[in-house]
């Protein structure tokens, strides 16, 4: 069941779970209407994406016990979806959550929940857990590294060659460059 227009990230899910629990709720009361919990619960355009994820799994709208199997099966589903920590430099948008979701399902041929952290001090790039492996692709690190080299440098002796007075060829141009 493709969930992915629902929620990305962890808190999403949550919310979105809270959601289904609650309509999963009100099903046995007495005028239990679904089109309208689902409005209340999610609003016009979520709704009209939950209705079409009902037909598409043929739930009979008119029974109680089957709404509350669909709501149940959606939060088994939703428990299945793996958890992927990601550190990056910035609130992400929409768009850039949209983007990661779609290249995992692409290559990885897996949805997955973001779980997302924003540590500013990474400058660029991210850190990634996935299937037990943990990815620092930040930009940080690479910056550390060329600011301890570059530093490491400036400690060094300087070779006596470099440090002698220049040679006459030297000044002579030298003078050329001051008239």
């Amino acid at each position: 069941m493709d969930l992915s227009n629902f929620f990305r990230t962890k808190t999403q899910s949550d919310d979105f779970k809270n959601r289904v629990a609650k309509i999963s709720e009100m099903a046995y009361q007495t005028n239990f209407n679904l089109e309208q919990a689902l409005i209340e619960e999610f609003g016009l355009e979520r709704k009209d994406r939950f209705l079409t994820l009902v037909r598409d799994n043929k739930i009979d709208t008119a029974s109680a016990s089957h709404i509350k199997a669909f709501m149940d099966k959606i939060q088994t589903e939703i428990a299945a979806i793996p958890l992927v920590p990601l550190t990056i430099a910035f609130e992400p948008k929409e768009q850039t959550l949209k983007a990661l979701c779609d290249w995992f399902e692409l290559n990885v041929k897996k949805q997955v929940i973001f779980d997302i952290s924003v540590d500013k001090k990474m400058i660029g790039g991210a850190n990634i857990t996935f299937n037990g492996k943990f990815l620092d692709l930040s930009i940080k690190s690479k910056f550390d590294q060329i600011v301890t080299s570059v530093l490491a440098k400036q400690a060094a002796p300087q070779p006596a060659a470099q440090q002698q007075k220049p040679t006459e060829n030297q000044s002579a141009s030298h003078l050329h460059l001051g008239r």
